[in-house]
Protein backbone atom coordinates (compact mmCIF):
# COMPACT_ATOMS: atom_id res chain seq x y z
CA UNK A 1 0.00 0.00 0.00
CA UNK A 2 1.55 3.37 -0.85
CA UNK A 3 -0.06 6.42 0.69
CA UNK A 4 0.55 9.99 1.52
CA UNK A 5 1.31 9.88 5.21
CA UNK A 6 1.73 12.23 8.24
CA UNK A 7 3.11 11.67 11.53
CA UNK A 8 0.70 11.83 14.70
CA UNK A 9 3.08 10.66 17.42
CA UNK A 10 6.86 9.23 17.82
CA UNK A 11 8.13 6.86 20.48
CA UNK A 12 7.06 7.71 23.71
CA UNK A 13 4.40 10.46 22.73
CA UNK A 14 2.85 7.22 21.59
CA UNK A 15 -0.39 6.21 23.73
CA UNK A 16 0.02 2.75 23.01
CA UNK A 17 3.96 2.67 23.16
CA UNK A 18 4.45 -0.08 26.10
CA UNK A 19 2.03 -2.89 24.03
CA UNK A 20 3.56 -1.79 20.85
CA UNK A 21 6.90 -2.77 22.57
CA UNK A 22 5.85 -6.09 24.00
CA UNK A 23 3.94 -6.87 21.01
CA UNK A 24 6.24 -6.37 18.35
CA UNK A 25 9.58 -5.67 19.82
CA UNK A 26 12.26 -3.03 18.22
CA UNK A 27 13.13 0.30 20.07
CA UNK A 28 10.74 3.11 21.26
CA UNK A 29 12.46 5.69 19.55
CA UNK A 30 12.11 4.53 16.34
CA UNK A 31 7.96 3.54 16.52
CA UNK A 32 6.23 6.40 14.67
CA UNK A 33 2.17 6.46 14.56
CA UNK A 34 1.03 7.55 11.37
CA UNK A 35 -1.96 8.88 9.11
CA UNK A 36 -2.99 9.18 5.53
CA UNK A 37 -5.00 11.54 3.59
CA UNK A 38 -8.42 11.73 3.96
CA UNK A 39 -10.45 9.78 1.43
CA UNK A 40 -14.26 9.60 0.15
CA UNK A 41 -16.13 6.76 -0.33
CA UNK A 42 -19.92 6.69 -0.50
CA UNK A 43 -20.27 10.31 0.23
CA UNK A 44 -18.19 9.66 3.59
CA UNK A 45 -14.68 10.80 4.21
CA UNK A 46 -12.18 8.61 6.09
CA UNK A 47 -8.10 7.97 6.91
CA UNK A 48 -6.00 5.40 7.41
CA UNK A 49 -4.09 5.23 10.17
CA UNK A 50 -1.38 2.42 11.69
CA UNK A 51 1.91 2.04 13.70
CA UNK A 52 5.55 1.88 11.66
CA UNK A 53 8.85 0.57 12.98
CA UNK A 54 11.91 0.80 10.98
CA UNK A 55 13.11 -2.32 10.68
CA UNK A 56 10.12 -4.05 11.50
CA UNK A 57 7.31 -2.90 9.45
CA UNK A 58 3.38 -1.37 9.48
CA UNK A 59 1.11 -2.82 11.86
CA UNK A 60 -2.71 -2.13 12.70
CA UNK A 61 -3.78 -0.41 9.81
CA UNK A 62 -7.29 1.15 10.88
CA UNK A 63 -9.80 3.03 8.34
CA UNK A 64 -11.18 5.62 10.48
CA UNK A 65 -14.14 7.98 10.10
CA UNK A 66 -13.10 11.65 9.81
CA UNK A 67 -16.02 13.87 11.00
Amino acid sequence: MTVNSRIIAKGRRIRDINRLLKTYGGTAAKWVKKSSDFFEEKGEYFEYHWYEHHGIGRFELKKKKVS
